[in-house]
């Protein structure tokens, strides 16, 4: 069985296409950047897209078919010419490989962000863990958010690939294999990357983090997240030892 790193924690962050699975690691590494200035552990942020043994890791749009139709359809005959996708097109092997030469390459105590699609599906890789994160949202929210980010933002120029890559290929991944993953996390974002859900994140994350390098956190009261029935928080750590998770709704 792996164990968790040594000198490294590790934050996975997965969940649904075009969640916030990004945002979230972004606006964690620069909240613990700017808390930790003057301290010596370093923030890394892992895209698992990097991770796949094809060119696209995330559903790309054009690999699906559109009808020469102004409407929006998806075609019976185009069935067997829709990729499928699924957890094997991502190289967990190198992934665990490299997180381990991270931790070992120096003293330094380091803070490794992982955010990807399948970030919770690996076993080995949720050892490694610290935290466990899900980010979600309903499928609605996500496939605007995707069609702002792919169309709107010039990605492609068609609506009707992007609309079809969700119906043919993310919409059955999503309920196949990544929201299975949900049950072996230790925090829920139901609504994607709110501020409170990264406070909340970092502040787990803070507890282990080396009593020498923690930084008071005097932005935020410090019941801000801590409500009399949950009791102390300060002193809970995120395992799976704990069988709960705890969900912001």
């Amino acid at each position: 069985m792996s164990e968790q790193l040594s000198t490294s924690i590790v934050v996975l962050l997965g969940g649904g296409h075009a969640a916030g699975k990004r945002t979230a690691a972004l606006s964690i590494e620069k909240q613990l950047q700017s808390m930790m200035r003057d301290s010596p552990v370093d923030v890394h942020i892992i895209n698992m897209n990097e991770y796949t043994d094809h060119e696209q890791s995330s559903v790309d749009p054009s690999q699906f078919p559109s009808s020469k139709s102004a409407a929006i359809t998806v075609r019976k005959e185009d069935k067997y010419k829709i990729p499928v996708l699924k957890p094997s097109r991502f190289n967990f092997e190198k992934l665990k490989r490299d997180l381990k030469e991270l931790d070992k390459s120096s003293n330094t105590q380091k803070i490794v962000l992982v955010h990807g699609l399948y970030a919770l599906y690996d076993k080995d890789l949720r050892d490694m863990a610290h935290i466990k994160v899900f980010i979600d949202s309903d499928a609605d929210t996500r496939l605007i958010r995707w069609i702002r980010r792919d169309v709107l933002e010039g990605k492609t120029e068609n609506l009707e690939t992007v609309i079809n890559a969700y119906l043919m290929g993310a919409r059955v991944e999503m309920s196949d294999y990544i929201f299975p993953t949900k049950e072996f996390c230790d925090v829920i974002m139901p609504k994607g990357p709110e501020p409170n859900a990264v406070n909340l994140v970092i502040d787990g994350i803070l507890l282990y983090v080396s009593k020498s390098y923690q930084p008071q956190r005097t932005d935020l009261p410090s019941n801000y997240l801590r409500p009399s029935e949950i009791g102390n928080f300060e002193k809970e750590k995120f395992d799976i030892q704990k069988n709960k998770f705890y969900q912001l709704n």
